[in-house]
């Protein structure tokens, strides 16, 4: 077996998935913590996303439409919610860059096209819905 084969079957970790992030997306989106992104790790192997080869061609499958949602308007309610969130200068930024998410919520994103309802009840559970 080559050694990429090999590498590619190891269990990924934070480091490897935040190096796949910075490789498929921009780093504008590289805003949250590592210890928001580490949250992801774990959803992500609940799911059976185990593997450095899963979790590349996981995110590989939904990179455009990420890219996509990225860009998309906010409606009014979401407008104002993140205003409140970031507050008034990071919010404009994040409209004048066009940009959104951060790492985990694109994961997060991509979870919700994959998985629909089963990755809902389990994002709701996880806060506390």
């Amino acid at each position: 077996m080559s050694r990429r084969k090999e590498i590619d079957k190891e269990e990924f970790d934070l480091i490897y998935l935040y190096k796949v992030m910075r490789s498929l997306f921009s780093r504008k989106n590289d805003i949250s913590s590592m210890e928001e992104l580490d949250e992801t790790v774990g959803e992500l192997k609940k799911f059976s996303i185990l593997t450095k080869r899963e979790v590349r061609k996981f995110l590989k499958k939904h990179r455009k439409k990420l890219l996509l949602i990225d860009r998309e308007s906010l409606d009014l309610r979401h407008q104002k919610l993140y205003r409140e969130d970031l507050g008034e200068e990071e919010y404009l930024d994040s409209i004048r860059r066009q940009y959104w998410f951060g790492y985990p919520g694109l994961i997060r994103i991509a979870m919700e096209i994959e998985f629909g309802k089963a990755y809902e009840d389990f994002a709701d559970k996880r806060d506390g819905n």
